[in-house]
């Protein structure tokens, strides 16, 4: 009986890694997004949205990084699609991956920032309001990682 059981565990494995390297973007899983319950007042951009992304993203998402190909630098980066999904959906942070990954729960391999380093609910509430406003962006502007503190 305990034969038969590990070969069913090794078969269900087996069945499990085959199903994760299937080819093709993976569903980001359903997160409620719910507008911030306090307003966070107008956001500036370079006030309030810039140290987020310069401190907590491009760590990970700058040109030419290693890791990944996705850069948070230029706004136009930001618009293109990682995986067939759009990153960033100027007017809709309920549909911005930049969004809506960094209030899914840790235990989601598609949390950011990874790590468990979760944004703070200020530079949550800040990127939804920048996103739902247009995710306005000085033309030129090339945002630079910031070394942790």
């Amino acid at each position: 009986m305990a034969r038969v059981l590990s070969r069913l565990v090794w078969l269900g494995v087996v069945a499990l890694v085959l199903w994760g390297c299937q080819s093709g973007p993976k569903p980001i899983p359903e997160v409620i997004v719910v507008a911030p319950e306090t307003e966070v007042g107008a956001v500036d951009f370079r006030k309030d949205v810039v140290p987020v992304l310069e401190k907590r993203c491009l760590g990970c998402h700058f040109d030419h990084a290693p890791l990944t190909a996705l850069s948070f630098q230029r706004r136009k980066n930001m618009l293109e699609e990682s995986n067939g999904r759009p990153v960033l959906v100027p007017g809709d942070p309920q549909h911005s991956t930049l969004f809506l990954v960094t209030v899914m729960p840790d235990y989601f391999v598609e949390a950011m920032p990874a790590g468990g380093h979760k944004l703070s609910k200020q530079e949550t509430d800040k990127l939804y309001h920048w996103i739902a406003a247009g995710a306005p962006w000085p033309e030129g502007l090339v945002l630079q990682p910031v070394a942790p503190l």
